[in-house]
């Protein structure tokens, strides 16, 4: 029976650690030469007991923990509607339980007949959980569809998003991270900062979700998992999403209760395995600082272990490649390369 653990990095590290130890003593215990044939097990679960705490010394490096102890009017943009409470449904629930205002948006319907409907009403069940009903949720078409490309529909849609932030008047604006996992998720991100002006006051966070490459700077919590993953297959960690490019991630406090109502409305999400929701995205909102320094064509330049995993997937069996060097081959709706934001809008939208 596998263990799974969630959000708890130094379980997963101690286990790894617990491995590198067993691998030496079968080194060690019955002497030179036959303590040679474990030698190479050793060699390989201390480098990745080192990577593991390198990535745990990371997590503290770059994570915060913050409050949300004051009522503001927060404009919540998400492409889908499990993506609003995976990001921000902890201080959804806190800022209307503060008498703040909160408004959630929704811009890319999904593109299977008969899911439309069905999405918006588990998006309407799931904010009822956090005391908000459906007036304050508003299902709009404003994305192109997954795999085309339409500059002009994207330059509507910002006009339009302009439109519902001056109208809402907003403290406070949480929207996904432009990270390279969903092209969806990248566009309102790229569209959000298209239309911030120097007269504009609120907060803008950047919600991430997929953490769609590896880094040993950035993605730490990555780190553990694909580490775990060579624990005998019985261990699985299962981490929060990080950032992209090192800056702070902000981990908002949640009670047990607040924790728990969280966990309710991503159930509700019957249609996107509400049960795998409830176990895997139920942690404290982590959200990151929009810094308009960070408009770029690219969410993340690939790394070395994106290289070596595609060679990998290129030379091996997929079944093997996929089992050594898990990558997620492209953005949702960019398959195969990274989103680049002047091939989706037109390069003089983007410099302007």
């Amino acid at each position: 029976m596998k263990l799974r653990i969630y959000f708890r990095p130094r379980l997963a590290v101690l286990l790894l650690g617990g491995a590198a130890g067993l691998s030496w003593s079968a080194v060690l215990a019955p002497g030179w030469p036959l303590g040679a044939i474990a030698l190479p097990f050793a060699l390989h679960y201390s480098m990745l007991a080192s990577l593991s705490a390198w990535a745990l010394w990371r997590i503290h490096a770059l994570e915060r923990w913050c409050g949300w102890d004051r009522a503001e009017r927060l404009l919540i943009l998400a492409p889908h509607e499990d993506d609003c409470v995976i990001s921000a449904g902890g201080i959804g629930i806190r800022n209307h339980g503060l008498g703040g205002a909160t408004r959630i948006v929704y811009l890319a319907p999904d593109e299977t007949p008969g899911l439309p409907a069905i999405r918006a009403a588990e998006a309407r069940a799931a904010w009822q959980e956090a005391g908000l009903d459906g007036t304050e949720l508003r299902h709009l078409d404003l994305l192109p569809p997954l795999h085309q490309r339409d500059p002009q529909r994207l330059r509507v849609a910002a006009t339009t998003l302009r439109s519902i932030v001056d109208d809402f008047k907003p403290t406070v604006i949480v929207m996904p991270m432009f990270e390279g996992g969903h092209i969806h998720h990248d566009m309102t991100a790229a569209l959000v900062g298209s239309i911030v002006t120097a007269q504009d006051s609120f907060e803008i966070y950047e919600a991430p979700e997929y953490s769609p490459h590896v880094s040993l700077v950035d993605t730490p919590h990555r780190i553990i998992v694909l580490a775990t993953r060579w624990l005998f297959g019985l261990v699985a960690y299962y981490g929060p999403p990080d950032g992209v490019d090192g800056r702070p991630i902000l981990k908002f406090r949640l009670d047990r209760s607040e924790l728990a109502t969280k966990r309710r409305m991503l159930s509700a999400f019957a249609s996107q395995n509400a049960p795998s929701l409830a176990a895997t995205r139920a942690y404290p909102d982590r959200l990151v600082r929009w810094d308009p320094a960070t408009r770029r064509r690219y969410p993340f330049r690939p790394g070395a272990y994106e290289r070596l995993a595609t060679m990998a997937h290129r030379i091996l069996p997929a079944a093997i490649a996929t089992r050594l060097l898990p990558i997620q081959d492209g953005p949702i709706g960019r398959d195969g390369r990274l989103t680049d934001w002047h091939e989706e809008w037109g390069k003089d939208a983007v410099d302007r």
